[in-house]
């Protein structure tokens, strides 16, 4: 049974999606109140619809690098959570439309859907929400080695429409994306931000760059071998799911790297990370 009806504000969605979610968490959690990444994984195995929100549950986890988490702390993170997505994906109208919702991070675009007694929607949207839930999860907690640790952020866009992926379309289409979330990949001096500045920008070995990473520095070292197996298993789903993969650095010193290429339905998508080279 649908528990939105209309097209919600993000406070109306956001007191939904918190309530559903704080039901599923402090079940799921049982009498002690702490919600354990054993207990997530045996809630997403569930079927009676507490399975949609381990997702979000495991990314709280996984984003500060936690095995627990008191359901109380839960309850007091998932309406801010929710409030900031649904703003920053609404409307002109102040409403998430069912073509707004699908632009949430992918582990609330099926929540969305669940909330207003709807299918998840099938074609580019999905696919896009799909890819980012599943790179977001292979990127938690991961960072770019280089003089600094640069964090891992999604990217996309539809515009592409069968164009070849280089420097001018990157630039057209993900300037925007690339603005706004850069400051979360690694500190740069803010009148250095835009991607329109950066030069030069040039491509790199698509495959060296992706299997480099792959392979441990020091095979005696645990952290290290730990590292490379990460890099690996975000390659791994990269080849799985893009096609015409290409690598661009933009800039020198503070560098904006691109990781992107071609959806099965033709979107542009992939990762913005950073790398600083003295």
């Amino acid at each position: 049974m649908a528990k939105i009806t209309a097209a919600p504000s993000p406070t109306t969605f956001s007191q939904a999606w918190s309530e559903e979610f704080d039901a599923a968490v402090t079940r799921a959690a049982g009498t002690d109140g702490r919600l354990t990444l054993a207990e997530v994984k045996k809630m997403a195995k569930k079927t009676d619809g507490d399975q949609f929100y381990a997702d979000d549950a495991r990314k709280y986890l996984e984003a500060n690098q936690q095995k627990s988490v008191s359901v109380a702390k839960l309850r007091t993170w998932a309406p801010g959570y929710s409030l900031a997505e649904g703003a920053r994906v609404s409307g002109r109208d102040g409403k998430i439309s069912f073509a707004d919702a699908t632009k949430l991070p992918g582990s609330l675009v099926e929540d969305f859907f669940l909330l207003r007694g709807r299918a998840l929607p099938t074609g580019p949207a999905s696919e896009v929400a799909a890819l980012e839930a599943a790179l977001t999860e292979k990127t938690t907690g991961m960072t770019m080695p280089s003089e600094t640790d640069a964090a891992f952020k999604f990217v996309s866009s539809s515009g592409l429409n069968g164009r070849p992926i280089d420097e001018a379309t990157i630039r057209e289409l993900l300037s925007a994306q690339h603005d706004a979330v850069f400051p979360d990949v690694m500190w740069v001096d803010p009148s250095e931000v835009a991607l329109s500045g950066r030069t030069p920008a040039e491509t790199v070995d698509t495959l060296d760059f992706l299997d480099g990473y792959s392979e441990p520095g020091d095979p005696n070292d645990p952290d290290s071998v730990a590292a490379a197996q990460k890099f690996a298993e975000l390659a791994s789903t990269l080849k799985a799911n893009l096609t015409d993969l290409k690598v661009y650095r933009f800039g020198e010193i503070n560098i904006s790297v691109f990781i992107v290429g071609r959806t099965r339905t033709g979107e542009l998508a992939g990762l913005l990370t950073g790398l600083v080279e003295t």
